[in-house]
């Protein structure tokens, strides 16, 4: 899969090959109860991708003729679309431009266990000649559902695909590839997607960043609510179809996702508050090993020191994300401690990480593409005061939250940022009444 490699290694203007992109969107757009019917806007956005296809392929026409090139001596076309739909019990797949939507394997039908997605990814990298040199963006398109996405009406239930089946599906694909293309990648080097990114809620968190973080560069997500209908996809996939003489690289096209995204629902008289992020995940395990010192840190305070304790349960709500939901933005929780907790140790393990999660180094000439010098939180993005207290990036804290914890407990649990330091159980015995 391309996957990612260095500045040197990719197209550079006059190539004979240049790179391209590849961007494979999931969609789930099953009927839920008490939720948003998703499937007229899973067809609105699907039309946009032909229609950004179409004028790519208008273009480049005009272009065979003014210029007197044959059509099939052009460069080869700079973005290429795959989409599996799941809707109404069925799978559907289509690659933009070529046809319509399509049944797919009926084995795949079930999208919540990872099966799907694993056909999509494979079928995309088979079926456009996928190189190493090239980009990609895996997009899950749809609603989040404790802590999964795409859920769907099952037999059993409600079921949706969970974080842990999303990581097995990107880690199987990650093995099998690195064995087909073994001299691509020598020693422990690993074939990583470029950009894994989130068209659903609440989903630029610490946890998923971790989760995430061995299968591609860059997590591009929300740390709120997205509401309908989503992105901006003609707008974003435009840029990329019509790349102006110079391909964006993942963390440019991450950044112009955001900004894009931001004003388009800031341009609209029904704006609603939104935000949008570029997660650097190549400096995941530091985000691990700061997160987990300052929980380790708070916990002992607090178990020795009742009046601490009561200050810190007051920080985590006044860090709440203004939606409702169970997360506090992890900077703003930094400066709260920082600025009224008694114990040195506490506020310098809340200097340190928030530190890693909004300070630059000196910028690196030609580092935009990759991202060099960025701090974790490459891009932050928000539209309006209701969002200006969003840096970037939350943490799971239900007890900031009216939210049943007890319900997605079970769900959180299969995270590994969860199951491998002190947060979850941190939070959790905040959450427990008193």
């Amino acid at each position: 899969m391309a996957l990612s490699t260095a500045q040197e290694d990719k197209w550079a203007l006059g190539a004979d090959e240049p790179a391209r992109w590849t961007v494979m969107v999931f969609m789930g757009a099953d009927k839920i109860p008490g939720n948003a019917d998703l499937l007229p806007e899973a067809k609105k956005t699907i039309e946009a991708m032909k229609q950004v296809i179409a004028a790519m392929r208008e273009k480049s026409s005009e272009k065979s003729k003014t210029e007197g090139v044959p059509q099939k001596d052009l460069k080869a076309e700079p973005l290429n679309i795959f989409v599996h739909l799941h809707s109404e019990g069925r799978l559907q797949r289509l690659h933009v431009g070529k046809g319509d939507l399509e049944p797919a394997d009926l084995s795949q039908e079930d999208a919540t266990n990872g099966n799907a997605l694993t056909s999509l990814i494979a079928w995309a990298v088979r079926e456009n000649s996928h190189r190493r040199k090239d980009y990609s963006m895996l997009v899950m398109w749809g609603h989040s559902y404790l802590f999964g996405v795409g859920p769907q009406t099952l037999q059993y239930g409600i079921d949706a695909l969970d974080f842990a089946e999303l990581s097995d599906v990107l880690e199987r694909f990650q093995r099998n590839h690195k064995k087909k293309y073994a001299a691509d990648y020598p020693g422990d080097e690993q074939p990583k997607l470029d950009i894994v990114a989130f068209d659903a809620c609440d989903l630029a968190t610490v946890e998923m960043a971790y989760q995430l973080q061995p299968f591609a560069d860059y997590l591009l997500a929300s740390q709120i609510g997205v509401p309908l209908p989503g992105w901006p996809y003609e707008k974003v996939l435009t840029r990329l179809a019509d790349p102006m003489g110079v391909l964006m690289g993942p963390a440019e096209l991450g950044s112009y996702v955001a900004r894009r995204f931001c004003e388009f629902y800031a341009a609209d008289d029904r704006a609603k508050p939104v935000t949008m992020s570029v997660l650097d995940l190549k400096q995941a395990h530091s985000l691990f090993d700061l997160t987990e010192s300052l929980a380790r840190r708070i916990a002992i305070v607090i178990s020795n020191d009742d009046d601490e304790m009561d200050l810190v349960y007051r920080l985590f709500l006044q860090s709440r994300t203004p939606d409702g939901r169970p997360f506090i933005d992890v900077a703003d929780f930094c400066v709260h401690l920082i600025r009224n907790s008694r114990y040195d140790h506490v506020r310098e393990a809340a200097r340190q990480l928030g530190n890693l999660l909004v300070s630059p180094h000196p910028d690196a000439t030609g580092g935009s593409e990759n991202g060099a010098k960025k701090p974790f939180i490459v891009e932050n993005c928000r539209n309006s005061a209701e969002t200006a207290g969003m840096n970037g990036v939350s943490l799971y804290a239900p007890h900031v939250s009216d939210n049943d914890f007890q319900t997605a407990l079970h769900f959180y649990e299969k995270f590994l940022f969860a199951q491998k330091t002190l947060w979850s159980e941190l939070v959790h015995g905040l959450a427990l009444p008193v």
